[in-house]
């Protein structure tokens, strides 16, 4: 799943395997081996692939097919809303395991920072 979805991603924009590996700091044959199912790369590598293809880490290891979605899970709940508090406990129960984009995170944090 990772290497399919990087291929389609690097191609998206344009470039070869010697661009996308410059960009993020690895080697060409690296890029390659991501793409053949050969290789995994770290967590930072992971994350700077990530960031240049403006798409969550969740979307590259196909936990997700929407490439702004993160799938929140457990302990995986974004710091904000882990600060907001004990009273807000139920909402994040209930948000669990489910697919939320960014978008509604930012207004759900919204939200529940102004009725503090």
């Amino acid at each position: 799943m990772f290497g399919r979805r990087l291929k389609l991603l690097r191609e998206s924009k344009e470039l070869y395997q010697k661009d996308l590996a410059k960009i993020i700091g690895v080697s060409s044959g690296a890029i390659g081996m991501y793409e053949n199912d050969k290789r995994t790369p770290d967590f930072e590598t992971l994350k700077k692939i990530a960031n240049y293809f403006n798409v969550s880490t969740d979307y590259l290891l196909g936990i997700v097919d929407d490439p702004s979605v993160i799938k929140v899970s457990g302990d995986n709940l974004p710091d904000e809303l882990k600060e907001i508090g004990i009273q807000y406990l139920t909402l994040a129960k209930e948000m669990q395991d489910k697919e939320i984009p960014p978008e509604d995170i930012k207004k759900i944090l919204d939200v529940l920072k102004k009725n503090k």
